[in-house]
Formats: C-alpha cells, sequence, structure tokens
C-alpha cells in the first residue's frame, strides 16, 4: 500500500489524527495488514509490537483464562484502536488481552516505538488515545451492567443485535460455542436459550450459522 493511500485512509477514518505531519509519519512508518478470518494478532503475554488503526472488517479483543475459556472485552471496527494495547504500549507492558480477527481485516499496524514517540510531541495523538480509552471504559461499564443486572436471555438478544448491525447481515457466522466464551456462560446454557428464540420463531438455527428472523420479543 502507498504512502498515500495509507494518508487518505488515516484522514478518511481517524478525524482526530488531523496534524498533517502526525499523519505524514504515521503513514511513513506504519505496517498496512490485511488479515484473514481467525488470524490471532496478540496473545496474552506477547509485546507489544504493532498499534492496529483498523479501517477495514472486525477484531474481537477478549480477556482469555488459564482454563482456555475466553470473555468479550468490545471490538474493535473501522476508525478504531484497542486502548488495551494503546495501554501496554505506553507502559511497556505485555499484552494482557487476546485479539483476534473476526471479519476479513485491514489494518493500519503502528510500531510501538513509533506509537511511544507520537504521543510525547502530538497533542491529538494523546486525543486519540484518551478517546479511545473513554469509548472502552463506556463499552466495559456497559458489559458490567449487563452481568450485574441482566439476565442471560437479554444479554443474548443484545448480543445477537450488536452481532447483526456489525456484521451487516441477517446470517451470523458464529458457533453456540463461539457466543457462550463470549458472554462468559455454558455452551448448552447458550444453546438451550437459543432454541426457545427459534421456537418463537425469532432464529433459524443453522451448522455454524444462526439466522436472524425478528429480534423482536413477541408480546
Amino acid at each position: 500500500m502507498k504512502i498515500e493511500e495509507l494518508r487518505n485512509l488515516l484522514h478518511r477514518h481517524f478525524p482526530l489524527l488531523n496534524n498533517p505531519e502526525l499523519v505524514d509519519i504515521i503513514a511513513e512508518r506504519a505496517v498496512p495488514l490485511a488479515l484473514p478470518v481467525g488470524d490471532v494478532l496478540l496473545h496474552p503475554g506477547d509485546p507489544v509490537k504493532l498499534i492496529p488503526l483498523v479501517v477495514k472488517g472486525t477484531v474481537k479483543v477478549a480477556r482469555a483464562g488459564t482454563a482456555g475459556h475466553e470473555v468479550l472485552l468490545y471490538h474493535i471496527q473501522p476508525g478504531e484502536s484497542c486502548a488495551m494495547t494503546l495501554s501496554s504500549c505506553l507502559k511497556r507492558e505485555k499484552s494482557k488481552v487476546k485479539a483476534t480477527v473476526q471479519q476479513s481485516a485491514e489494518i493500519i499496524g503502528i510500531p510501538a516505538e513509533v506509537a511511544y514517540m507520537l504521543g510525547r510531541k502530538f497533542p491529538g495523538w494523546y486525543d486519540f488515545v484518551l478517546d479511545s480509552y473513554a469509548q472502552r471504559f463506556q463499552e466495559l461499564l456497559h458489559m458490567v451492567d449487563e452481568i450485574g443486572f441482566a439476565s442471560l436471555d437479554q444479554r443474548l438478544l443484545h448480543y445477537l443485535r450488536e452481532q447483526q448491525a456489525m456484521q451487516q447481515s441477517t446470517v451470523l457466522h458464529r458457533s453456540h460455542q463461539e457466543i457462550a466464551d463470549d458472554l462468559g456462560s455454558a455452551r448448552a446454557v447458550i444453546s438451550r436459550l437459543l432454541k426457545q428464540m427459534e421456537r418463537k420463531g425469532m432464529v433459524t438455527l443453522l451448522r455454524g450459522r444462526i439466522k436472524i428472523l425478528s429480534l423482536v420479543l413477541p408480546e
């Protein structure tokens, strides 16, 4: 990808980075990446080498437990970056999260040493980092509210609505196990709730896919 293309992508998707010198440095030093579904950008404990700026697709950021279970923290979509990765970079710590490509992604990767320098030189980069923190903090608060105050069937309904909006499709390529992992539940419980939704005419369950019919609860 040419430098001019990178400049255009940065201007289009990241308006907070509006300093021409800042954009030029990022475009000149960036590592463009095209990643397929299932690719893992980061594992817990990995050194943070690149800060991802997503321009296409979706990346799932999850907290991985010792038993192999994962809990969804948030998704990174076009025009966004990863607050946890930014934090680890600024503190020069290893990654505390797992980042997996959920929809084929195009990413502008900023080398960690460049990102560290940008924070000391450009207020615009600092504003971008703070905005990323604020956005993810709100999402994590929402997740805490859901875990603390919403029933699992309500959380599942909200999850399916988010996935439909994110994938812009009525057919979601998510297995029952993947949904259970994202919601911090058991596969059997999620399968039972999805079966209930199918009986109500809200979804049709297919192998490895869920066809959305109506995500409005029947009266």
